[in-house]
């Protein structure tokens, strides 16, 4: 695909490079991951990491299982260099120091964006507006943000609320803290060193499993990896990836070697979890419906086409679901190890009457909920980093439902074929097979709609003495539901 650019007044772009099998297609329920690297101009290692990756991910497609799988089933979009000017400015073999750390204008781009827990009044700088646009245009299901000048993978806030008793190294924890202690974990432990531990520099502390909470290192306002997970429903880790910030180009090659499984390995990540469709009673997508996973208090966001991912770790949840116009909506589902729980939540219009105020339906049908739920496998961890590796089993790129479904998922066969038909894609041939659970299919608003209407209209012909008769005979009908 072509990469996308942006470019600025010093005449300088952004490149990003999107590898996928079909990258010009937006398959449904193929998920996007991205890497943007060189946030500071003078860490320049992430950014030659990321050309060395795009080109590893290209050459070894028809050689590599994991990388077949992973680009058959995931978008995923490279950032070589966020800051151009300022790696322009920096200096190569310089380890440490300032100089090429800000953008043109000299502003931290990590200390640029909107902020969860404090006021930004920082002046919003082209670069930030433009990561700002691509989070809006794209859905993110998982992000990583490379830097250097330490050996840790930083997860989640960076920031922290405004308290006299929290300390300068206090950690502030996500609602999603499990997860993101499992993907810096990810990164870390198929790192060459990072897990141990070890300080870059004497004197200094080492990071247990080479994993820190953001805050609890050091607090910062106006990072990129919040605004990921706040405003975007990203999550996002940072890699610290280097001891030297602007190493010497002769030593790249052993900054790849140490960097390249868990650069690899954390891709693979974002096809944990959930995922699956909101859609309304006639099977048409619900934008922008509100998600939460009970108990967790951060909220996300389907896409236009009714899509939603969430990373989770092994266990039972419940997800809600809240969009204008509809009944809130709750599903529990299972998500197990090495595998992607579907699941489709169907959400139903409030019911409207004559005086157009909003009343609550109470019907049997009322407490029934459209879902399809299927477990999709993924692939198995890396054998080695050298091209050998094996996967448990290739996941295709769309699931086909079979027969079985139709009744639990609220969409036929059929119904998934003129979807993904007209999106100009052909679903695979093999079935995915899955244990299903059937639920009553309930009668449709608009037949509701069209029984009340007949009652109001037998009332004012024939008088209310036989219309009490015809409510009698409606409520008996409605109970044998």
């Amino acid at each position: 695909m072509p990469p996308r650019r942006h470019q600025f007044w010093s005449g300088r772009e952004l490149w990003v490079m999107v590898v996928s099998r079909y990258p010009n297609e937006e398959p449904l329920l193929k998920p996007n991951v991205k890497y943007v690297a060189n946030m500071h101009g003078n860490e320049a290692v992430g950014r030659e990491l990321m050309l060395h990756l795009i080109t590893y991910l290209i050459n070894n497609y028809y050689t590599d299982n994991y990388v077949r799988w992973l680009i058959d089933t995931t978008r995923i979009h490279i950032m070589p260099s966020m800051n151009p000017d300022g790696f322009e400015s920096a200096i190569e073999g310089q380890c440490s120091g300032g100089q090429g750390r800000y953008n043109a204008r000299g502003f931290d781009l990590n200390r640029n964006f909107p902020d969860f827990f404090k006021t930004n009044n920082k002046q919003q700088q082209p670069e930030t507006k433009a990561v700002k646009d691509w989070l809006e245009s794209t859905k993110f299901v998982l992000s990583g943000n490379i830097h250097g000048g330490a050996l840790v993978a930083s997860y989640p806030y960076d920031n922290e609320a405004n308290n006299m008793l929290t300390t300068f190294s206090s950690p502030s924890l996500t609602p999603d803290d499990e997860v993101f202690r499992y993907l810096a974990s990810v990164f870390s432990f198929n790192h060459e060193n990072m897990h141990l531990g070890i300080p870059c520099r004497d004197g200094t502390p080492g990071f247990p499993n080479g994993t820190t909470n953001g805050a609890a290192w050091y607090p910062l306002t106006g990072g990129m990896q919040d605004y990921n997970y706040v405003y975007g429903g990203t999550m996002e880790v940072t890699f610290e990836i280097s001891c030297c910030k602007f190493p010497q180009r002769s030593e790249i090659p052993r900054y790849w070697r140490e960097n390249r499984k868990g650069l690899l390995h954390f891709l693979g990540e974002v096809h944990k979890g959930v995922k699956g469709f909101v859609k309304d009673s006639s099977n048409n997508p619900i934008p922008k419906a509100a998600l939460k996973i009970l108990g967790r208090d951060m909220t996300f966001y389907s896409t236009k086409r009714g899509e939603y991912w969430r990373i989770l770790l092994p266990g039972s949840y419940i997800i809600e679901a809240r969009a204008d116009g509809y009944k809130p909506s709750e599903a529990e589902f299972i998500v197990t190890s090495q595998e992607v729980t579907i699941q489709n939540v169907t959400m139903y219009p409030t019911r409207v009457v004559s005086d157009q105020s909003h009343v609550s339906s109470e019907g049997p049908w009322e407490k029934h909920l459209d879902i399809g739920l299927d477990i999709v496998p993924t692939a198995g961890p890396m054998a080695n980093g050298e091209g050998s590796t094996s996967v448990s089993q290739l996941l295709s790129t769309h699931e086909k439902f079979d027969e079985s479904n139709e009744k639990s998922s609220g969409i036929s066969e059929s119904e998934f074929d003129e979807y993904f038909s007209g999106m100009g894609i052909a679903k695979e041939q093999e079935k995915i097979d899955g244990n299903l659970t059937d639920y009553d299919i309930p009668p449709t608003a608009d037949a509701v709609s069209a029984a009340g209407n007949l009652g109001r209209s037998f009332c004012f012909f024939y008088g209310y003495n036989y219309c009490a008769i015809l409510i009698a005979l409606a409520l008996f009908w409605r109970l044998r539901l």
